[in-house]
């Protein structure tokens, strides 16, 4: 079995990750620019990864928050030989991996980008649906806030309040501020009235590319918090809110951990050309979080056993096989419905 090196290890993905790893058989190496694990490494910077990376390891990159990075772990992959999973969900990032996919190719990696719930698991999700031609999906998540309130989750989220994000609307990327717009929806598993808000999401540019027919992609978030959803609409609408909100995000995440629930899930809403309707909904009532570390488990071990097939630049579709992914979540807990709604109209 080829190195697995688990970046970001000491934090709360990387580190839940690392552990599934260890389960699965694997000796996954914790690397972190801090000190006290098995590797220090910056991946910000060339020269610490030139002297921890190796030819040939399969790097696991879990050290958000994305929208803060730069591609220089991409590049040292390129120049040293090693692949690359990342939990990233952020469309930005995930261009400038695009814009590097030449220069991938011909060094003869791979690179899994977005490889987490955004954008491998709702990859799956259209093809557990079963609709052949989707023309809209909309995302609804609904966090483990009690587990998944930390700094870099936190920062992602506030990145798309009172911002302009990108959505997938009439079949084209739209600019819109994030967390102006919102939806109310009946949670399928506890039949409770949510609301949900509008965020950036990688998969309005990553997967219409394998589902053209495509027209709307859409992510929505409930902070599952009681009260939060409220603090974060204003401080979408005004600067100084946000402000005092990003001063405050100490006391908020300790908050969240406090009275957060411990359980979540994500749900994703499919409509096929002909009107039928799919939702397939991921949920637990502890730990859903491993929901958005799973594809990129199964994926690195897959590259670090010679088992995965796929070279450069692997699209989210093609990192993790739907049905295999069910099986693994169905071992962790994590509960799979599908319910079909019929045509619109019908």
């Amino acid at each position: 079995m080829r190195r697995i090196v688990v970046v970001g290890g000491t934090g709360f993905f990387g580190g839940a990750a690392a552990a599934r790893l260890r389960a699965l058989g694997a000796r996954p190496v914790v690397a972190s620019r801090r000190a006290g694990v098995d590797l220090r490494v910056d991946v910000e910077s060339r020269a610490s990864m030139k002297a921890a990376l190796k030819p040939y390891d399969v790097v696991l990159d879990a050290a958000g928050p994305f929208q803060a990075r730069t591609t220089a772990l991409i590049e040292a992959a390129i120049e040293t030989g090693f692949d690359v999973v990342d939990l990233s969900d952020s469309p930005r990032y995930a261009e400038r991996v695009a814009d590097l996919r030449l220069r991938i190719d011909a060094a003869g990696v791979r690179v899994l980008t977005s490889c987490s719930s955004v954008s491998a698991v709702g990859a799956a999700a259209l093809r557990l649906s079963g609709v052949e031609k989707p023309v809209r999906l909309h995302v609804v998540l609904r966090p483990a806030t009690r587990d998944t309130a930390h700094a870099a989750t936190a920062r992602a989220l506030l990145e798309s309040v009172g911002r302009p994000i990108r959505v997938r609307r009439n079949g084209r990327l739209t600019v819109v501020t994030g967390w102006r717009e919102s939806r109310r929806l009946r949670w399928p598993v506890t039949g409770r009235r949510v609301r949900a808000f509008l965020s950036e999401s990688a998969d309005a540019l990553l997967l219409p590319p394998a589902w053209p027919s495509l027209q709307s992609v859409e992510f929505h978030v409930d902070s599952h918090v009681p009260g939060m959803n409220l603090l974060l609409s204003l401080a979408a609408r005004s600067p100084l809110a946000r402000r005092a909100l990003a001063l405050l995000l100490p006391v908020g995440l300790a908050a969240c951990r406090l009275i957060g629930p411990r359980g979540g899930g994500i749900l994703y809403e499919v409509e096929g050309e002909d009107g039928a309707r799919v939702t397939v909904i991921l949920h637990a009532f502890s730990k859903s979080y491993l929901v958005a570390i799973a594809p990129a488990v199964l994926a690195t071990r897959a590259i670090a056993e010679g088992r995965f097939s796929p070279a450069g630049v692997v699209p989210p579709e093609r990192q993790v096989e739907a049905g295999d992914l069910a099986a693994y979540l169905a071992s962790l807990g994590i509960d799979l419905v599908t319910v079909r709604h019929g045509r619109i109209g019908a």
